[in-house]
């Protein structure tokens, strides 16, 4: 029996270098990426990431504050229909209806 062709002797190692690259290459998923680029899945994303400001990024609000009519249940941060969150006062509305009647718009009157 003649030996088999080079090309098939070299097959399986190719196989097993494919699945190696694809396991370095993709780690176990929930695991956070380390600055060295290894996996970390343990601790927080504080612990497992040297750069500081990465975690200073992900922070809520960047130094601004959340005032206490916001953080109570039940309770809407302007009270007036269509007014500005940021400008609640009941002088206009933030984003008036201007266009005209039309077919589109299918408005009767």
């Amino acid at each position: 029996m003649p030996p088999p062709p080079r090309s098939l002797a070299v097959f399986p190692f190719v196989v097993v270098a494919a699945v190696l690259l694809l396991a370095v290459a993709n780690p176990p998923p929930g695991a956070a990426a380390h600055g060295d680029g290894m996996a970390c899945s343990a601790g927080t994303v504080g612990e497992c990431v040297d750069d500081d400001g990465v975690v200073a990024r992900r922070e809520l609000g960047g130094g601004g504050y959340i005032g206490y009519g916001a953080m109570s249940a039940g309770n809407v941060p302007c009270s007036y229909r269509g007014a500005s969150y940021y400008n609640c006062r009941p002088s206009g509305a933030a984003n008036p209806y201007s266009r005209g009647c039309s077919a589109i718009t299918q408005c009767r009157g």
